[in-house]
């Protein structure tokens, strides 16, 4: 069962519940103690001689058996109705069954992400709070808030990264010639600053995308920054700004009409949905910039409960219904393991880190 609130489900009562069957079974008397220890002598023995161990009792930090012990909150930086809340959504139904406890998803928006971050690193380490990550409320986040109170990094641990979003760059064929990114390139040097772009904001993904296409090309574009993507299409739809980079999902139907041409895929490889569209990075070697979205915990976690929601989640975005509904929104489920999750938020925080760097933005700009 998947919530929207943690009002009726009183976890701090079944948290303190939890805690004393801890504190009884350890003040039990010495023969359970000692039973416990020739249990484990016997495990250990057993466990030289064949390839599966043998565990009789759970430890609080290495028995995943015993997780969740009770409603298990994800919390959401995004508004709900949007993908990443949708995403949540659809995921935690299936894995809330496989639990049997309900899974709650709580929108904390506000600050670019910073709000639900802090107040994810500021719950027990014990993988009953879970926090949605994404570019801009993550790596892109870090890179442009120094003073955040907290540290995306060092702070939580990826989980399982659970799908990726292929991103465009598409123009105006009203006001831009260009049919490929090479003729775009020479276009924008023949008019430096003459073309304008359109993103969601200052420091968004798009944004960011963007000036890292201009600082691989040596090309020159005005940025015009929206509050969201509805206006940033519509401009660029109505040809007050010239070209953007955006979520496949958002630009699809108006590539269909012909309103937008894309002249190639963001993403290190072709798309699964459109294999034939070419990827920016084939003329333009090294650049890359997709949006992703995964699941981070809070430093610390047990590593056997990290792996146990990763596995489950993973199963649960490989499902054929979850991604059918990718599908529909041209998301490419994956499904990674925690060490590939961080590998691509590692490569992810130190792309943005240098673009930040390069155009010198002031994080108050925003």
């Amino acid at each position: 069962m998947v919530t929207g609130s943690l009002r009726d489900a009183h976890p701090e009562r079944r948290m303190w519940r939890g805690r004393d069957a801890w504190s009884s079974y350890w003040g039990r008397g010495s023969r359970v103690k000692i039973r416990w220890a020739w249990t484990v002598a016997l495990c250990s023995t057993i466990a030289a001689g064949v390839a599966s161990p043998c565990w009789s009792q759970p430890s609080p930090a290495d028995a995943p058996a015993a997780f969740p012990a009770r409603p298990v909150q994800i919390v959401v930086p995004f508004a709900a109705g949007g993908s990443s809340d949708v995403i949540m959504r659809m995921l935690a139904q299936t894995v809330s069954k496989s639990w049997n406890q309900p899974i709650v998803i709580d929108n904390r928006v506000g600050a670019t992400g910073a709000i639900a971050g802090e107040y994810a690193v500021r719950q027990p380490a014990d993988g009953h709070t879970l926090l949605n990550a994404a570019p801009t409320s993550h790596t892109a986040l870090r890179a442009l808030r120094r003073d955040l109170p907290y540290d995306p990094m060092a702070d939580l641990t990826p989980v399982t990264l659970l799908v990726i979003a292929p991103m465009m760059l598409v123009v105006n064929p009203q006001k831009v010639p260009a049919r490929t990114v090479q003729e775009l390139i020479d276009h924008l040097k023949k008019n430096p600053g003459k073309l304008s772009y359109a993103s969601t904001g200052i420091g968004s993904v798009a944004h960011l995308s963007v000036e890292l296409f201009k600082i691989l090309t040596g090309t020159d574009m005005v940025h015009v920054p929206y509050r969201g993507n509805a206006p940033a299409l519509t401009d660029l739809l109505a040809g007050n700004v010239d070209l953007t980079i955006d979520v496949s999902s958002s630009v699809a139907s108006h590539l269909k009409s012909g309103a937008l041409r894309s002249l190639g895929a963001t993403t290190a490889k072709r798309t699964s949905f459109d294999p034939d569209m070419p990827t920016v990075a084939e003329t333009v070697p090294g650049f890359q910039a997709f949006s992703w979205n995964g699941i981070v915990v809070r430093a610390g976690t047990p590593p056997a409960i990290i792996d146990k929601v990763g596995r489950d989640f993973a199963s649960a975005v490989q499902q054929p219904q979850a991604k059918e509904a990718l599908a529909r929104i041209l998301m490419e489920p994956v499904g990674s393991s925690s060490a590939e999750f961080l590998e691509l938020i590692r490569a992810d925080a130190a792309r943005w880190d240098r673009v930040v760097k390069a155009i010198h933005l002031n994080p108050e700009q925003k």
